[in-house]
């Protein structure tokens, strides 16, 4: 006759990641509240979008009156800089993040939970958007191109000339990298690939900055403030997500031996 029991195990500990493996999901779903969060973020994004066409372009009188003096030394050599392929790159590796959910998928749980997943990205990306678009039509600053002698005027002229702060292609550069990071390691039980999913999720935007740097299209100022606001975004939006336990630092996970006898391991974190 096939035996049955539940042993109870108390384990008390700093951390096991034995313990984080759970059939249960990481997150939690609820159709009304994510349609309300999704529908917030998508206004925030509309709302910037609608700030950032009510931005009037430089006339040659303003342009021909800026002077790169007035800059901060730090973001002045940015001034200098007018690279074509650079912002090519940048653009790049910005669509290419847009691709990192499908890594994410990779793992079989998490494709199980693709539905909470897609607007875990979804509100990462819209809430992303809104905010860097209205930092830019809020703050209306010349990009750094608009000081080179040697770029067209025409280009100079145009509504995106004045759209530097901050730099959206770093912000969601950062917020796609950062939830995918995050996302990755809420279903990971190796401490390894974790560590080498966040090292590219920080390097990658990283690396996208410095392309806009290159292409006149940024200043480090715009560069730094669009990693931090896409980072703290693409991290806090699946942490919001996170399903808690009913007490603080408790979790539990059935178990099998796969010889008719099942259990349950109860794990509190100090």
């Amino acid at each position: 006759m096939a035996r049955l029991f539940l042993p109870l195990l108390i384990l008390v500990h700093s951390y096991n990641s034995t313990f984080s493996q759970t059939a249960e999901s990481p997150y939690n779903f609820n159709w009304k509240k994510d349609l309300i969060y999704a529908s917030g973020c998508g206004l925030v994004a509309a709302g910037g979008i609608l700030t950032r066409l009510q931005s009037r372009p430089l006339t040659e009188t303003q342009i021909n009156a800026l002077d790169p003096y007035n800059i901060p030394g730090f973001d002045r050599p940015a001034t200098q800089h007018w690279n074509k392929d650079a912002a090519l790159a940048s653009d790049i590796l910005l669509y290419g993040s847009v691709t990192l959910p499908a890594f994410v998928m990779i793992n079989k749980r998490a494709r199980k939970d693709f539905l909470v997943i897609g607007f875990i990205y979804a509100e990462t990306a819209l809430l992303t958007l809104g905010v860097t678009e209205l930092a830019k039509g809020l703050s209306k600053r010349p990009r750094p191109y608009v000081y080179n002698p040697d770029v067209p005027l025409d280009k100079k002229t145009e509504r995106d000339a004045r759209l530097s702060f901050f730099s959206g292609h770093t912000s969601m550069t950062a917020a796609l990298c950062f939830t995918t990071a995050k996302v990755f390691s809420d279903y990971s039980d190796n401490p390894t690939h974790e560590a080498l999913v966040w090292t590219a999720a920080a390097a990658l935007p990283i690396a996208t900055g410095f392309l806009r740097f290159e292409a006149g299209k940024h200043f480090p100022s715009d560069i730094i403030a669009g990693y931090f606001v896409g980072g703290a975004i693409g991290y806090l939006v699946p942490w919001l997500h996170r399903r808690k336990p009913l007490v603080k630092g408790l979790s539990w996970s059935p178990y099998s031996t796969g010889k008719n006898e099942l259990g349950l391991y109860i794990c509190y974190r100090l």
